[in-house]
């Protein structure tokens, strides 16, 4: 019987463990995410796509078990939050990035722990009514199964 209660246990500490490192995480984002979209001059289209895929498929010579791309379409800002979200995000699981990218976004408290996305289309802005963007963020199921892609788009103003 002490094995439920061990288990409750670690399961507790895992649990904060995540929520931890996915706030920590999230912070980080927020800071890149905010220097793409301040970037975006008003009159101005910005975008970047994050491919994922997660499962196993024959590339070459070796099996592949997950793989990331970014396009960022040679703009420098896109540029640096590619290189984030490539070292950062995950790639099993691309509605996780999409909330993150989302909490980021809203105004407090954000999206909740229990909620799941699977796919979507949010739009929001971000910045002062004067100055700022009007974000879209779509994340979707691409063209072969286990693919994913998050499309960011930012039309500054």
């Amino acid at each position: 019987m002490k094995t439920i209660p061990n288990l409750t246990l670690a399961l507790l500490i895992a649990t904060s463990s995540v929520a931890a490192y996915g706030h920590e995480q999230a912070d980080e984002l927020c800071s890149e995410l905010g220097s793409f979209l301040t970037s975006v001059k008003p009159d101005e289209t910005r975008s970047l796509t994050l491919r994922t895929f997660w499962g196993a498929r024959v590339e070459g010579d070796h099996i592949v078990m997950g793989s990331k791309t970014c396009e960022h379409h040679n703009y420098e800002p896109g540029t640096k939050l590619c290189a984030y979200l490539m070292e950062h995000s995950s790639t099993e699981f691309a509605g996780f990035n999409a909330k993150r990218i989302l909490n980021c976004l809203a105004s407090a408290p954000g999206i909740g722990e229990d909620l799941d996305i699977h796919s979507g289309t949010f739009s929001t802005t971000f910045g002062s009514q004067d100055r700022g963007a009007l974000v879209s963020l779509d994340v979707l199921p691409d063209k072969e199964p286990g693919e994913m892609v998050l499309r960011l788009q930012a039309d500054g103003y």
